[in-house]
């Protein structure tokens, strides 16, 4: 794994991994989620590689190693440093295949990236998306979302939301870099990509692998269901893993679903 940085439109400098599997191999870049980081990726990175898939994933601003580099925390510049960071992995990889693979929060990031660009992939996995959630925020906290911005909200989500798995539990528990209070702010930012879905999703028309999980108390999945069955691409797929919590690549059975993530990606990249 080699960790590294890259500058970003408002010159902000944010870290980023990366696995390699070799020059003109098919690549993933990861999106992670609310509270999580690219940490929470490395069991998936390290499968992928082993299944000759380049692999990169970066912080999100605010989010893990890039913590204190919170500015601009907007849809706008969160697609223009998915951009950037698109680029610097074509520019590696001229002849590779390029997918993107979006986890709770990073995949609404990811289809929000379609209402700015488009026809910058070859495909794009939804893991569990947050395109609708089922967490519940107090009175007071919706209160400061919409007139305190600068206060800090505790993220409604119980650790055995993410994942039955005692291995995993108890990483989650000891992480120092997850991300247990948000500013107001963010969630504001957040929420505002809603409007955005509608225009982004009529943009998708590469090949979509969605992966839902059976018990999800984080995300709605019937509705995300919905929003999959109106997408326009004539390739998708849809995964559903009964029995299992949000976080898929957690669970005691993840190699099932790591191993549909790799065969979907090199199908399509042998295409």
């Amino acid at each position: 794994m080699q960790v590294g940085q890259f500058e970003t439109e408002d010159s902000s400098e944010l870290y980023y991994n990366c696995w390699s599997a070799g020059v003109d191999s098919p690549c993933v870049i990861y999106l992670h989620g609310l509270e999580s980081h690219m940490g929470w990726f490395i069991n998936l990175a390290e499968f992928l590689v082993s299944k000759d898939i380049n692999t990169y994933a970066f912080d999100r601003r605010g989010s893990g190693l890039n913590k204190n580099n919170a500015r601009n925390f907007s849809s706008r510049y969160m697609s223009s440093d998915l951009k950037i960071f698109i680029d610097l992995v074509k520019e590696e990889h001229p002849k590779s295949s390029v997918f993107l693979i979006g986890l709770c929060l990073g995949g609404k990031i990811a289809v929000d990236f379609f209402s700015y660009h488009k026809d910058r992939l070859n495909g794009l996995i939804l893991i569990s998306p947050s395109l609708k959630t089922r967490l519940k925020f107090s009175l007071p906290d919706k209160l400061s979302i919409l007139f305190r911005p600068n206060s800090l909200l505790k993220v409604p989500i119980e650790d055995t939301m993410f994942t039955s798995n005692e291995k995993y539990l108890k990483y989650i528990k000891s992480d120092s870099l997850r991300l247990r209070h948000i500013p107001a702010e963010h969630l504001l930012e957040i929420a505002k990509m809603e409007r955005h879905l509608v225009k982004a999703s009529n943009n998708i028309r590469l090949p979509v692998l969605l992966m839902l999980a059976g018990i999800d108390e984080i995300i709605d999945t019937r509705a995300v269901r919905r929003w999959y069955e109106r997408l326009p691409s004539s390739d998708k797929t849809l995964k559903f893993y009964k029995g299992y919590h949000h976080l898929l690549t957690f669970e005691e059975n993840a190699d099932l679903v790591m191993e549909d993530i790799a065969f979907w990606i090199k199908k399509r990249a042998d295409a």
